[in-house]
């Protein structure tokens, strides 16, 4: 199994003045593989996933942003990572991130609170370590509105060519950003895939086993346990497409032969058969296609090898109908990852148990604090909003106005003698309740 991580501290790192996160099991002690952080605008939920993509952490390419330059020198980050076989820990400045012991001064910040790290023991162990986090597969997802301008501007297909596409296999990369802004990098490697199995099936044709039989049976018995990449990711994006009345035709593809060419794969209209340009494509659903394909490629690159992920505001542009099964399907791209979401979106919530969400609630004197889930999973997203996001009612100035005339009209019809006065109260009673679908029996969070 790939590290997890099972600790985040963070110390001096602009609103954390001194948080712990326990990414744990309460019931089995051991590393969470989904967890989900809500709470209210700037309570830090991006910066804790900026924090963990850092290239002094998990190493995500250019994902640090521009504030980190501006941390204090008291600024203090704590990682605890666990596979099946070790721990090993972080500490430091998020910018200057060390293996290290309770000697290193920027671990002192933290010591207090913090376990004791497991002894690292000889040199080669702390290399192995370096070297298993340097090779897991991280990913992480910015919110589009973070990308660059402009940056999904596509016209026909995104751009690549079988060229830039085969250096995705001279040198594997273990590190990647997935948004609207590498949407080519997400078709560099469809294509690098897609010659890499072209690659591999010559080979197979050659080895001496298979001299002596037929080549159809050999190609035949080699493609069946080596998928086409283009038709699996039409039955994965099959469910997400139908909801649109759309189809992503593989059969029709036209792979790159030249070193200039790009592939040509489109989405079709299903009831027309006719090309539907991405450029047409709504931006939530290109950007959700895009991005659940991305990663679904990234781990079919590196064969289903687990890893973590880490997903800003996945619930960006989507009708909710898109949205109940959001967590299944990014699932489905990483089987075996550790998945970490940051969402404003109760419908995204409830699709967590109670132990998996951390509720980041801002308090005057301690900074940001944080806090599990008590809602069931899967339970009614307008419970998630008014008991873990804590929304103190789910009406809105006017419908807190008409509720309180709808529990006054109760009182007052009680008492009220004249028979037209009544009756007119009366019916005002039962168009709000009929409007707002007030229970009187019921009292709203206030």
């Amino acid at each position: 199994m790939s590290p997890r991580i099972r600790t985040l501290k963070l110390k001096g790192i602009r609103q954390f003045r001194d948080v712990t996160f326990d990414f744990t099991d309460p019931k089995t002690g051991q590393p969470l593989n989904r967890i989900c952080l809500i709470g209210g605008n700037g309570t830090g939920k991006s910066t804790i996933l900026r924090l963990l993509a850092s290239d002094k952490t998990l190493g995500v390419p250019s994902s640090m942003p521009r504030w980190t330059t501006r941390l204090g020198a008291n600024a203090a980050m704590y990682v605890d990572f666990e596979n099946k076989d070790s721990r090993a820990c972080l500490y430091g400045n998020p910018k200057q991130m060390k293996w290290g012991s309770r000697s290193n001064p920027l671990a002192a910040l933290c010591d207090e609170e913090l376990p004791e790290p497991v002894p690292m023991g000889n040199t080669e162990k702390q290399k192995q370590w370096i070297a298993e986090l340097r090779d897991l597969v991280t990913v992480y997802c910015p919110p589009d509105a973070e990308l660059a301008p402009n940056s999904s501007n596509i016209t026909d297909l995104p751009s690549a060519n079988l060229s830039v596409a085969l250096t995705f296999l001279k040198k594997p990369l273990t590190k990647f950003m997935v948004g609207q802004d590498k949407v080519a990098e997400f078709w560099k490697l469809l294509i690098a895939l897609i010659k890499d199995r072209e690659a591999r099936l010559i080979d197979y044709t050659h080895l001496p086993e298979n001299q002596e039989r037929t080549i159809s049976a050999v190609q035949k018995e080699f493609l069946t346990k080596n998928p086409d990449i283009l038709k699996e990711l039409a039955s994965f994006w099959e469910p997400i497409l139908m909801q649109a009345g759309l189809r992503f035709d593989y059969e029709k593809a036209s792979q790159p032969v030249q070193l200039t060419d790009n592939l040509k794969a489109y989405i079709y209209l299903a009831a027309e058969n006719a090309v539907l340009p991405y450029a047409e494509l709504s931006t939530g659903i290109r950007s959700f296609l895009f991005r659940l394909g991305h990663l679904y490629t990234i781990f079919r690159y590196h064969s289903g090898k687990g890893g973590i992920v880490l997903i800003d505001e996945p619930e960006n542009s989507l009708y909710p109908d898109f949205l109940f099964d959001l967590l299944a399907h990014y699932e489905q791209t990483a089987p075996g990852s550790q998945l970490f979401f940051a969402t404003h979106s109760p419908i995204v919530a409830a699709q967590f148990k109670p132990e998996e969400r951390f509720i980041l609630e801002f308090d005057p004197d301690r900074g940001v604090v944080v806090r599990r889930g008590v809602t069931p999973e899967g339970d009614d997203p307008n419970d998630v909003l008014l008991k873990d996001f804590a929304v103190r009612t789910l009406y809105g100035e006017k419908g807190l106005a008409s509720w309180n005339r709808f529990r006054e009209l109760n009182r007052l019809i009680e008492t009220e003698n004249d028979p037209n006065t009544r009756k007119s109260m009366l019916k005002e009673y039962l168009e709000l309740g009929r409007t707002y679908n007030f229970d009187p029996h019921n009292e709203l969070s206030a």
